[in-house]
């Protein structure tokens, strides 16, 4: 019994030396960053806590609108899940390099079945040890600074992926709704193209014009029907598009809700350029340069070996006598003192620092070339729709009044007709490229423009 109690306090020893080398050392607390903010609270990231919690699913019916389409990719998207998956990985394995090592029990048996002097068990002596390992160089501290920092930087991936999705989103919603537009219009021209054809075909018969007006006016109504079905395609594709983004192989809307917005007074560059630290594909380069610090702090942790202090008892059977053990394991570091790591760690650090300079390089380069589309995008709708529009409608007036006065032939008419619906076209895809470039310049800097227009 009293050996017993020796080996356990002795045990007790062990830990608490062991634990006592850890806990002289305060770890600072963790800061918040804009990654954490925003993914910590995201529902798509929560899901993934709880993949049975259906609490939060987006019922989609005849018609989408443009809030639900975001709110179904941010939950459904299956690659977003997958970085919020990763999330979840860093957090465990933070957890893991926080945890102490395990102590060590060693047991010996020695001098017994053997022959002569060490024959049966009364020679034998029995040795048990408990031992732990002592981290002189604060490597648990170092690591779990480390796994946060990996924890950071895949949460920035993670807010990176998610607005990658909005802006995909967004972007795939506005030329659904650009093909929806176009269908529509083509439903229209085909209306018009009926009713001019009808008109012909009743003069015609009156005699009034010659047969070859009719048969115009019957290939410009096929056209128009051609047209029409290459729009409808391209407003299914458009469709299947969005829905991908949710995992959907078949899109269960039928019609979208919303318009296309007009342009709104853009802001200036140089205001606009003052938000791109908002990005996370910058701002998560300082969360790297954190990283890259921390493992050359743990490699050179490393460089300091740890010891290993251990204590029990022995008991000397032919003696009838027991005695206390105490030991200490020091690894001499006269070759291996990680210094190869600690210089590849150093590279690394070096290495970042170039990469951000370059990524924040290459953003700007970005910004600038979105920035010119979006007021090229504008320019273009503003002019269309104050001047080019209202002249071909005033002229496509014009020249079906003039044709039933008899002062116009047919192809003045067609012609005033297709240059109508040639430029209603090219206002849509105006209009929609002013958005998605909106959408654009809004990712690199992370942030609404209307949000800087009201500053």
């Amino acid at each position: 019994m009293n050996i017993l109690k020796t080996v356990l306090a002795l045990g007790m020893l062990v830990l608490a030396a062991g634990c006592a080398s850890e806990q002289t050392i305060i770890e600072p607390p963790s800061k918040s960053t804009l990654g954490e903010k925003t993914y910590e609270s995201s529902l798509a990231l929560n899901k993934n806590v709880n993949s049975q919690d259906t609490a939060n699913k987006v019922t989609i019916s005849d018609t989408l609108t443009f809030s639900d389409a975001l709110s179904k990719a941010l939950l459904e998207n299956p690659r977003l899940q997958s970085f919020g998956w990763q999330v979840r990985v860093k957090e465990a394995e933070r957890i893991q390099a926080s945890l102490l090592p395990n102590p060590q029990l060693n047991a010996e048996m020695e001098n017994f079945g053997g022959t002569g002097p060490f024959e049966g068990y009364d020679g034998r002596e029995v040795t048990v040890k408990l031992g732990q390992k002592i981290l002189l160089g604060a490597d648990r501290l170092k690591q779990k600074r480390l796994a946060g920092a990996n924890k950071e930087l895949a949460g920035w991936d993670y807010e990176a992926q998610r607005l990658d999705v909005l802006t995909s989103v967004t972007k795939a919603y506005i030329s659904a709704l650009e093909a929806q537009r176009q269908w529509q219009q083509q439903k229209e021209l085909v209306d018009v193209a009926q009713n001019l054809y009808n008109s012909i075909a009743a003069q015609v018969e009156a005699g009034k014009v010659s047969k070859l007006a009719q048969t115009k006016a019957q290939v410009e109504l096929s056209r128009a029907k051609i047209d029409m079905e290459n729009a409808r395609n391209q407003w299914e594709s458009a469709r299947s598009s969005l829905a991908s983004y949710w995992g959907s192989q078949q899109p269960q809307f039928q019609q979208l809700k919303g318009q296309l917005s007009m342009p709104a007074d853009i802001p200036k560059y140089v205001k606009v350029q003052e938000y791109i630290q908002r990005n996370p594909d910058v701002a998560r380069w300082a969360t790297e340069l954190q990283q890259r610090e921390s493992a050359l702090d743990l490699a050179q942790a490393k460089g300091i070996p740890d010891i290993t202090v251990s204590g029990g008892y022995k008991r000397a059977e032919d003696l009838s006598a027991s005695a206390a053990i105490v030991g200490v394991s020091i690894p001499l570091p006269f070759f291996d003192r990680n210094q190869g790591n600690i210089r590849a760690a150093k590279y690394e650090l070096s290495r970042v620092e170039t990469q951000r300079e370059s990524a924040v390089s290459q953003t700007y380069k970005a910004l600038q070339t979105a920035y010119n589309k979006l007021n090229a995008a504008a320019h273009e709708v503003n002019q269309l729709q104050k001047q080019v529009l209202p002249g071909a409608k005033t002229a496509f007036e014009a020249a079906q009044t003039g044709y039933r006065q008899g002062k116009f032939d047919y192809l003045e008419v067609l012609d005033a007709q297709r240059t109508l619906f040639s430029t209603r076209t090219r206002y849509i895809q105006a209009l929609a490229e002013y958005n998605r470039a909106v959408a654009d310049v809004e990712r690199l800097i992370g942030t609404s423009l209307s949000e800087i227009s009201g500053n």
